[in-house]
């Protein structure tokens, strides 16, 4: 698989400002990256880290095939693969329970999860402490039947970083993922969500909150592919931007051909803090199928006047309302999260 992933990303080679995937972000930091000139170079040897990773995938009664290494279009999907990430796998039995954590311990690394039919899991993804110039990580999971992941982050980077996240989920029928992604960072990063929604009555929830200062830079890429009938999928973004930061987000939704009963929404609010933060949004719907019933709506402004203007009559200070403000709008975003524990922590952050 290392071998695929290796040819596969010299053959689709770094994005440039005509990558319609990668428009917003600074592209120019990928050619400035010691870590990425193999790709452009391939008389720069990459030698295989771990020979065993397809022996792990084949006892968890996972195909290399699944990965769809052949098809694949980012990058950063390919580079924990192609530069020989010891692939890390867990199978979770059917109908069992299971809370952990996930942490990358190297600069490239490379998770998969199979999670049996009625299992219930919840996972929190930590960020390692040691700064790094170059990270990518890409997490994989298979999700059986009426089983439910709840995936949630409490990032908090170190400025300067280059950060990339994959997520990849294949869901299948009456199936539940929540994923909960608190980002507070001065880094570059991308994170990037694949889910194929494979079973009938699959259900999938992107929440994000990121409050970006500084010069950081987030850029969210997210795809959800209904495949089956009567699936659900919803996104839903708040960002909070100060200083000189960015934001983009590149939200997609495709509903088949064969899929009646989609019902999915993409739902982006941002509130800038400071003249110089900016923020981008490009929400995408392809569908082809009548019976759907799909949505998409942007909100850009800055903290309601009104609202300081009654709190400081009350006697808060203005610094304090802004704060409540700010919090507030945050919180909406969590409350939407099902998942307890991901909720509970990052409600005690916001708190604190």
């Amino acid at each position: 698989m290392q071998k695929e992933a290796l040819e596969r990303i010299r053959a689709i080679g770094l994005p440039t400002r005509h990558s319609e995937d990668w428009n917003y972000f600074p592209i120019s930091l990928l050619a400035q990256a010691e870590g990425l000139r193999f790709i452009a170079d391939p008389s720069i040897p990459i030698e295989p880290k771990d020979n065993r990773n397809e022996e792990r995938l084949s006892q968890a009664g996972i195909s290399p095939k699944d990965f769809q290494v052949e098809s694949e279009t980012d990058f950063a999907a390919l580079l924990p693969i192609a530069l020989g990430a010891q692939t890390l796998v867990k199978n979770i039995g059917k109908g069992e329970s299971e809370n952990g954590i996930l942490k990358a311990h190297d600069e490239f690394s490379h998770t998969v999860f199979r999670i049996g039919d009625g299992a219930r899991v919840s996972l929190e993804i930590l960020e390692n402490k040691i700064p790094r110039n170059l990270s990518a990580e890409r997490l994989d999971f298979f999700v059986g039947a009426n089983a439910q992941l709840e995936l949630f982050s409490t990032e908090e980077s170190h400025a300067g970083e280059l950060k990339f996240r994959s997520i990849h989920v294949f869901q299948s029928e009456n199936s539940q993922v929540d994923i909960l992604d608190f980002n507070r960072t001065e880094s570059v990063r991308r994170i990037e969500v694949k889910v194929l929604l494979n079973g009938e009555n699959a259900r999938f929830a992107f929440r994000e909150l990121n409050l970006l200062s500084g010069k950081a830079s987030e850029n969210g890429f997210v795809r959800v592919q209904h495949n089956a009938p009567q699936c659900k999928s919803h996104q839903f973004v708040r960002n909070l931007l100060s200083g000189a930061s960015s934001m983009s987000y590149d939200g997609g939704v495709i509903a088949s051909a064969n899929c009646p009963g989609t019902d999915s929404s993409e739902l982006v609010n941002t509130i800038l803090l400071s003249d110089d933060s900016k923020v981008r949004v490009k929400p995408t719907l392809k569908i082809y199928h009548d019976d759907v019933s799909c949505s998409h709506g942007n909100t850009v402004g800055s903290l309601d006047d009104e609202a300081i203007f009654y709190l400081t009559s009350r006697g808060i200070e203005k610094e304090k309302a802004e704060a409540l403000l700010q919090q507030a709008f945050a919180k909406d975003l969590i409350a939407e999260h099902p998942g307890q524990a991901g909720r509970e922590r990052l409600f005690k952050l916001l708190n604190a």
